[in-house]
């Protein structure tokens, strides 16, 4: 049952979809990208500190072309190769330099920066993770401008992919890197196990999660993080899906698993609370909710989260 549904719903989950192919053998020709980077076939995607950039009224447009992309090119280096797609090379930048207000600088009158995490819904799917693609590899670059071994100064190389170490006696390769967090339904025959954190907004209920810890398979993490905050007993783990998360470097790999003992004692020092729902509980949760700060939802559409949980209620 879950593999089917997962296979026909997997293009709703955020952040997926994206057709650009990676290219990673060009990413290694330094000359070849930077003719790439000032031709007219580059679409560039700028990002400021933590938002992206979107097209007003277009879930279809994500970046700058022509003249807008060359303009921003001259004033900004240091680019990062995300891939190519229909004839166009994809580069992500960061432009977090640039003095602006709250909202970011105005790049056009038809554009604006976003918080991806919330906009995203809006987006469409392939867009979203494109932009998520440049987020993670942005935000990387920003952290790690000093190497971790040495702590001298670090250079990006193949196409942003890669930072090296400057000094001679260290030369340490940084490359990006993932934190894998496991997601997880829990099921107790008609009802599944759901929670909340006391940072999310009020009303707001999601399924437990957790960061894989070192040397830690991942269905052992889904069984600890289970018991750590709930105080429940699970088997049966089972992979469904997976999905980029990068705020600001994760990947959310969604599982199943069936209730086997233990007694619900939520761990308030990691959670507000914890509670078994049916799914008739699930038709009082309401998504206009979210808007109005009034009354239970759950996890946005589009992810890891809500996949799985309405996977499970309509089966």
């Amino acid at each position: 049952m879950y593999h089917s549904c997962h296979r026909m719903a997997m293009q709703d989950i955020l952040y997926t979809g994206s057709k650009l192919h990676r290219d990673h053998t060009l990413r290694r020709n330094a000359e070849e990208l930077s003719i790439l980077i000032q031709s007219q076939t580059v679409r560039l995607v700028p990002v400021w500190k933590d938002l992206s950039l979107v097209r007003s009224g277009d879930t279809h447009a994500c970046w700058l072309e022509g003249d807008s992309a060359q303009q921003i090119v001259q004033r900004f280096s240091e680019t990062v190769y995300l891939g190519h797609l229909d004839g166009a090379s994809y580069f992500a930048v960061d432009i977090s330099s640039l003095d602006a207000e709250e909202t970011g600088p105005d790049l056009g009158a038809d554009t604006r920066f976003v918080n991806l995490r919330l906009h995203a819904p809006q987006l469409a799917v392939s867009v979203g993770a494109v932009l998520a693609y440049a987020r993670g590899l942005v935000v990387w670059h920003r952290f790690h401008r000093h190497c971790g071994v040495c702590g001298a100064p670090t250079k990006s190389e193949e196409g942003g992919h890669v930072r090296r170490c400057i000094s001679e006696l260290c030369g340490h390769l940084a490359y990006p890197r993932t934190d894998p967090a496991v997601i997880m339904l829990v099921e107790d025959g008609d009802r599944i196990l759901l929670h909340r954190q006391q940072q999310w907004p009020p009303g707001m209920w999601s399924c437990l999660a957790g960061f894989v810890e070192p040397g830690e398979p991942l269905e052992d993490a889904v069984r600890r993080e289970v018991m750590e905050e709930s105080g429940i007993e699970v088997d049966d783990v089972r992979y469904v899906a997976s999905q980029p998360w990068p705020f600001p470097s994760s990947l959310m790999i969604a599982f199943t698993a069936k209730a086997v003992g233990g007694t619900l004692l939520p761990d308030v020092t990691e959670i507000e609370d914890a509670q078994w729902f049916t799914r008739d509980d699930l038709n009082l949760f309401d998504d206009q909710n979210r808007q109005t700060g009034q009354g239970a939802f759950l996890a946005a559409p589009g992810s890891a989260a809500r996949h799985l949980i309405e996977m499970w209620r309509s089966p």
